[in-house]
């Protein structure tokens, strides 16, 4: 029996062509990796917004969602979330109620500014509100309750006032700046958290779907309707009881 051998010589590659192969691979693997990050994160945001309770005391409830989102690049991005709401003059929130659900781990929120919570309508100053949302749950929704409370006004002509109820506005940052938000968006300059107010970030205002319009809330005031009446009713009765007083004393 014949064993047939073939000659088999093993050249090792030249350093020069090891590198070449490996630099390749790297910048091969750098584009695709630019191109990933180049690709900007689309937030199909929708919010739902309901109010509960009468009168004076509410809660303001949102449902916030990110629909289509990718989350591993949301992951990545480390993008932060937050709702920014402007309470005007007519309604507020009250700082120590706020503490005690911060401290029940409900909510996250820091309030700009001070909050005078017996002040009139007419005499008080609005407050921006900014709500700090978990980021990693919005592609599955996110639940928000604020505790409001509308201030008393002056009265009025048919003795309902009107608070109007300004929407939401949705703020993002992405500490990862590689990362971009899909669309054309407005910056707002706001705190990063309630722990670092002092600080400044330049977020983003995205837009949303809203399946709720601007709300009017009523509030209950005085009729000056019946303004005519009660100081008839009372100018008479003043008039009896001088009377009835002096002709008591004559005696």
């Amino acid at each position: 029996m014949h064993h047939w051998k073939f000659p088999f010589v093993w050249t090792p590659l030249p350093t020069t062509c090891l590198v070449s192969v490996l630099f390749s691979h790297l910048f091969i693997w750098n584009l695709l990796n630019v191109a990933a990050k180049n690709e900007c994160i689309k937030l199909d945001l929708s919010i739902i917004q309901k109010i509960e309770n009468l009168g004076f005391h509410r809660n303001l409830n949102w449902f916030v969602e990110a629909q289509t989102l990718d989350d591993k690049k949301w992951l990545n991005a480390s993008c932060h979330t937050a709702l920014k709401f402007n309470t005007g003059r007519a309604l507020f929130v009250n700082p120590d109620q706020i503490d005690d659900l911060m401290r029940q781990e409900k909510l996250n929120v820091f309030i700009d500014g001070p909050v005078d919570v017996e002040a009139a309508a007419h005499q008080a100053k609005g407050n921006t509100i900014y709500i700090y949302l978990n980021s990693t749950a919005i592609s599955k929704g996110i639940s928000v309750k604020l505790p409001i409370h509308l201030r008393y006004q002056r009265s009025l002509m048919g003795g309902n006032g009107k608070v109007i109820l300004t929407k939401p506005e949705f703020l993002v940052y992405c500490t990862d700046t590689s990362y971009k938000i899909c669309g054309e968006n407005q910056k707002v300059l706001a705190p990063p958290s309630v722990e670092d107010f002092q600080k400044i970030w330049a977020w983003k205002k995205l837009s949303y779907k809203a399946h709720f319009e601007e709300t009017d809330l009523l509030v209950p005031v005085g009729n000056l309707d019946d303004y005519g009446y009660v100081a008839i009713i009372t100018c008479i009765l003043g008039c009896a009881g001088c009377i009835y007083i002096l002709s008591v004393m004559s005696y």
